[in-house]
């Protein structure tokens, strides 16, 4: 090991120089995370306390819910048929060692609605809805056309924030819900020709471990991903500054905050779920 004692001071004082600076680029980071963190929870508070006044601006929540429907069900259908299909060859090959295919109707679509088609199925939104909301609204933000909105007496998040908001948390369950679904069926498919199962032995154990809590918890997760996907768009591209280049900042900066809080998110909801779940059955045994 080298001997400190005839190292000159000024390596030394480089050395120092060079861990106080990680240790103040990491509590930066830190600090950044937890910044934006709270600036999304508060933006999330004034969507919320802005809701009560929202009235007539249903057909412009509607007008939304079409156009974000309509841009990312080609790429939700495609994503979710593959999900069902490459989960189905993963179970497939692990309960053959054990002589348990029987099983594979049931763990595949208990896997799908409960934890994986809801994750990646967000990711996939994350990308296709949040993106373009992010980019939309960060461009109206850089061209001073949210700032000509409030001068002229309009609540920004009441005309353009609410409407974006709750047609990305309506439209993303909905288009969950149909990725799971046709996840569901793209597994029977690859069961029936690449496994060669029978599909009413599949059909046959989904019930034994797919059930009411099952389909709850999809539900909670979808809701919670989309109000991620929904809070994070939104609050990114209304902040932006910066010009042309702050656009190109807050689309790649919302991408990466929606998918890292969706993980977390992911495993909070399922942490807690599962804790959940024991409780009741403790409860009502």
């Amino acid at each position: 090991m080298r001997n400190l004692r005839n190292t000159p001071l000024q390596t030394l004082e480089g050395l120092g120089g060079a861990v106080t600076g990680s240790y103040q680029k990491g509590y930066s980071v830190i600090y950044q995370q937890m910044h934006e963190l709270g600036g999304a929870c508060s933006f999330l508070y004034r969507i919320f306390h802005s809701t009560r006044k929202i009235t007539g601006y249903q057909s412009a929540i509607t007008d939304q819910i079409v156009a974000v429907s309509t841009r990312a069900m080609s790429t939700i259908i495609f994503a979710g048929l593959f999900v069902g299909a490459i989960l189905v060859l993963q179970f497939e090959s692990m309960l053959r060692r054990f002589d348990a295919q029987s099983l594979l109707g049931g763990l595949n679509t208990s896997a799908t609605i409960r934890e994986i088609g809801p994750l990646i199925i967000s990711f996939l939104l994350a990308g296709k809805v949040g993106a373009y909301t992010t980019a939309e609204l960060a461009n109206m933000r850089v061209t001073e056309q949210i700032d000509a909105i409030e001068s002229l007496g309009t609540d920004s998040i009441q005309y353009l924030i609410i409407p974006r908001f709750f047609a990305i948390v309506i439209s993303s369950l909905f288009l969950l819900a149909i990725g799971l679904a046709v996840s569901v069926m793209g597994s029977l498919l690859v069961a029936d020709f690449f496994s060669g199962m029978n599909l009413y032995e599949y059909i046959l154990s989904i019930p034994r471990f797919v059930g009411l809590w099952t389909l709850f918890e999809g539900f909670i997760r979808c809701s919670i991903f989309s109000t991620i996907v929904a809070t994070v768009s939104t609050y990114k591209g209304y902040t932006a500054t910066g010009g042309a280049r702050g656009v190109g900042k807050a689309v790649t900066a919302s991408a990466i905050y929606i998918n890292v809080y969706i993980v977390v998110a992911n495993f909070i909801s399922s942490s807690l779920l599962e804790w959940i779940h024991d409780f009741l059955q403790w409860v009502t045994s």
